[in-house]
């Protein structure tokens, strides 16, 4: 994916499928890295996208209301055929696990990443309530999209926060090609509840 490429994108179903498309050609081959963390496997393919039932019951499991970037996310694709390789910085086993989150496969994972981050951030209920404090749902490991206005990507682990990218199909097209983008802050409401989070 080039620059030029990677700045048009929108979150719309073309734009995710743009993404399906070039990131099947680029995991056609690939080298791993010899690292920590979950890494593609060669020869990766998305798997179908949820249907608007399975969408409703995805939003169902999460007591969360999808927003549309999110739905066109998902209608067009939904994790991975293959599961993530890690092989340890070359010290130890490999080990196989999720990288893109998948519905219903990883619900209870999504569930836990979303109770970790509100836990380490000191979000109560009654924070919830009085602060307007915006959904959040992961799509990869501690990448969040967080659903307001601004739709912005934040990588969230624990209280380390930081701003990803300005939307979910830049976010995804950042964390599978070498994409080196600056982001634009000045058109961000740094007032909102999570934004205010980011280091």
């Amino acid at each position: 994916m080039t620059r030029k490429e990677y700045k048009k994108l929108d979150c719309s179903i073309s734009s995710f499928q743009f993404i399906k498309r070039e990131s099947e050609k680029y995991w056609e081959e690939v080298d791993l890295d010899v690292c920590w963390g979950f890494q593609i496997q060669e020869g990766s393919k998305w798997k179908k996208g949820l249907s608007e039932t399975q969408l409703e019951d995805f939003q169902k499991n999460l007591g969360i209301i999808f927003s549309e970037p999110l739905k066109n996310y998902y209608r067009t694709m939904n994790g991975l055929d293959k599961p993530g390789l890690n092989n340890n910085g070359g010290e130890g086993e490999i080990e196989f696990g999720t990288t893109f989150y998948s519905y219903p496969d990883d619900i209870e994972r999504m569930k836990s990443q979303i109770e970790w981050i509100f836990e380490a951030n000191n979000v109560t209920d009654e924070i919830i309530n009085t602060q307007n404090v915006s959904s959040i749902i992961p799509y990869l490991g501690h990448r969040f999209l967080i659903i307001d206005n601004e739709e912005l990507i934040l990588s969230m682990y624990g209280n380390d926060i930081i701003i990803w990218a300005e939307n979910l199909a830049k976010g995804i097209a950042r964390d599978i090609f070498p994409i080196n983008s600056t982001i634009e802050t000045k058109n961000i409401n740094m007032n909102s509840f999570w934004n205010k989070k980011v280091l």
